[in-house]
């Protein structure tokens, strides 16, 4: 029997799961406030039944590693590990970021560069820049919270992709603000993406142990910095 992979991503207010086997792809997804805990599970359970295939039959569970919603990468990342270890297969961990880089890349094709911002409240904004020249993001420097008049390119004809630069359009740069807003199919990271991008990296070996993996939270490990400092 070949080996299935399975991708889940619950940053956002999107909750999304989706599903590889036999070089076959299927994913289900639901966009809501304080939903994950309700649905993601149901979702999964929908996706081994169609492929008829259980946690035993996966080569990895691959999940939204941050950064996003506490709440939600919690719950995502819980829900992953005890599938994981359920399966005795390990987890793979792709940025929310890098999964709305690939987004934009399959929707614009001629885009070469992607800045991926995801509303992290509090008047911020967790975001990272990526190259999107080859299939998969290369990020350039490091994911970043900012507030939004910070926040600044290195390149030119860049695309947008997350639901930031709506939220906080007016308080962006003149330099930010030139450029088109995303389209709904690029606010949200989604399953597929996480997906596209966790087979890439299980072909390269790197997966984690579910004892060992730990979400992205990018807001706390800045707070770390300054209490150093």
């Amino acid at each position: 029997m070949s080996r299935a992979l399975l991708a889940i991503e619950t940053a956002t207010s999107a909750c999304s799961v989706a599903l590889s086997h036999d070089q076959q792809t299927i994913n289900r997804s639901q966009v809501g406030n304080n939903i994950h805990s309700q649905v993601v599970l149901e979702m999964i359970a929908e996706l081994f039944a169609e492929f008829e295939v259980s946690a035993k039959s996966l080569s990895a569970v691959a999940v939204g590693q941050g950064p996003g919603s506490f709440t939600g990468l919690r719950i995502g990342i819980g829900v992953a590990q005890g599938i994981a270890y359920g399966g005795g297969c390990p987890m793979i961990g792709v940025s929310s970021l890098a999964a709305l880089a690939w987004q934009a890349k399959q929707a614009v094709p001629e885009a070469n560069a992607v800045l991926a911002g995801i509303d992290a409240r509090m008047g911020e904004i967790y975001c990272a820049e990526y190259s999107v020249q080859s299939e998969f993001p290369e990020v350039f420097g490091d994911i970043q919270v900012l507030a939004p008049e910070l926040i600044a390119s290195s390149k030119v004809n860049i695309t947008l992709a997350g639901n930031a630069w709506h939220e906080y359009q007016q308080q962006l740069p003149d330099s930010l603000r030139e450029y088109k807003l995303p389209e709904p199919n690029l606010m949200l990271p989604d399953a597929t993406a996480v997906l596209a991008l966790a087979r890439k990296k299980f072909e390269q070996g790197e997966t984690i142990e579910p004892a060992a993996f730990v979400p992205d939270y990018i807001r706390n490990n800045v707070a770390k910095k300054s209490a150093k400092k």
